[in-house]
């Protein structure tokens, strides 16, 4: 049986050693990008120079070569015929399938903001996204602006500080910073911490447009709101979140909305064919985190083999939802936020949650805790639903947290956490 991996990130080399490790299956995996795996979440990591390109590759050669797995790197698929199992490349070559796994990721949205086609406004994506921000900076040090403050912003901001630039902005077109993970209080206290490392963060700011510098018009110099206020900036992030990547998907006919719709098997309508990782929709939702990727490979990887009588048919997984666990480290700073850790005005007046919390401002430390009636059939009368939580400014309790979300706890048991600062 041979199987067809499109794209080398961390959900198609993770099917695809899944695959391997079951044995008598051959995997082939094409990617579009010229380099091996490597980890996008540690391109700050490049960025900010404390590490070579070659340090963030996850595997050496020799692994791929012990697990059999082969990758053709800078080899982009063109189209793909479903009817005959084949899938052409931009070389002219064709290659056959039994099973064609889409792993395809996503690219950066890049909003049309006039003057967003100028010299010195990037996305951060890619290797070699990183190269040519680097070499701006190198030219143009004096200022950076980070447009989007969230998780991926926010670590893009301190590499750029980190990388030289003498003064970074944050802007973030809503109220506060992290507004799906942090509430007004943890916002605050990050907020601060940002400014403590030398990056200032204007949130309410919507982008209007960018205006060319005034010793090169080619070049964008300065960024202007809607607001009317207008900031120097000589490298400018968009970090503005993404969109999956489904164009090679809708041209062969796969059904496809935000990404390629797939059902609890990962399989994408065809057979043959299935979907994972940041280009698949499950369920209305595309995730766009590790977690789910991780998830989706060993299933995906399990329902090939059962279908091909690799493995048995109870050996197979169904997907279920990723319950989404934010962890951001960036310089000192520790957060980890999960479930309903910002609540609705709705949910705060339905009386149907308790919040505990305790802040310490002079350490720069916060933990919150949103309490839920438990289901109905529990056994303990004082038991609740831990439904979120938001731990600012040290992991202490991330470990123990991380195994309580989503399950039974008491009241005491959270208020004798909160006791533990």
């Amino acid at each position: 049986m041979h199987v067809v991996v499109i794209g080398n990130g961390i959900a198609g080399i993770n099917v695809a050693s899944a695959l391997l490790s079951a044995g008598g299956v051959s995997v082939d995996v094409y990617a579009a990008e010229k380099h091996p795996f490597y980890s996008r979440v540690r391109l700050p990591e490049v960025l900010a120079g404390a590490q070579p390109p070659e340090a963030i590759e996850f595997y050496k050669s020799e692994w791929y070569d012990k697990k059999g797995m082969r990758v053709h790197v800078g080899q982009r698929v063109e189209t793909i015929d479903r009817a005959a199992r084949t899938m052409r490349l931009a070389d002219g070559s064709s290659v056959s399938y039994d099973y064609l796994v889409f792993a395809t990721g996503a690219s950066c949205n890049r909003p049309p903001i006039p003057g967003s086609e100028l010299a010195g406004v990037y996305t951060m994506r890619t290797l070699e996204d990183v190269a040519s921000i680097r070499a701006s900076v190198a030219r143009h040090p004096a200022t950076a602006s980070v447009v989007g403050g969230g998780l991926l912003g926010l670590e893009a901001a301190r590499a750029l500080k980190d990388s030289g630039v003498a003064l970074v902005r944050v802007f973030e077109i809503a109220p506060r910073l992290l507004p799906r993970q942090l509430d007004e209080t943890g916002a605050a206290l990050l907020e601060k911490r940002f400014a403590s490392m030398g990056i200032a963060v204007v949130c309410g700011a919507e982008t209007a447009r960018f205006l060319p510098a005034s010793d090169d018009p080619a070049r964008a110099g300065s960024i202007e709101l809607r607001d009317g206020r207008s900031f120097p900036t000589d490298t400018t992030i968009l970090s503005m979140g993404v969109r999956s990547n489904v164009e090679l998907a809708k041209s062969c006919g796969l059904t496809v909305n935000r990404g390629i719709v797939v059902d609890s098997r990962l399989c994408a309508g065809d057979p043959r064919v299935f979907a994972v990782g940041d280009c698949a929709e499950f369920e209305g939702v595309v995730w766009g985190i590790i977690p789910a990727a991780l998830e989706q490979a060993s299933v995906a990887a399990k329902s090939i083999l059962s279908d091909a009588g690799v493995i048995a048919a109870g050996e197979a997984v169904r997907y279920v939802q990723t319950v989404p666990r934010t962890a951001l480290k960036v310089g000192d700073v520790e957060l980890m936020s999960f479930g309903k850790a910002v609540l609705t005005p709705e949910e705060q007046e339905s009386g149907q949650y308790e919040v505990l919390s305790r802040i310490d401002e002079n350490f720069g430390r916060y933990e919150k805790f949103v309490l839920a009636a438990a289901p109905e059939g529990s056994l303990s009368s004082d038991a609740q639903q831990l439904a979120g939580a938001i731990l600012y400014g040290s992991k202490a309790h991330q470990g123990k947290v991380q195994k309580m979300a989503g399950n039974l706890v008491t009241r005491a048991g959270v208020e004798e956490l909160l006791a533990d600062f």
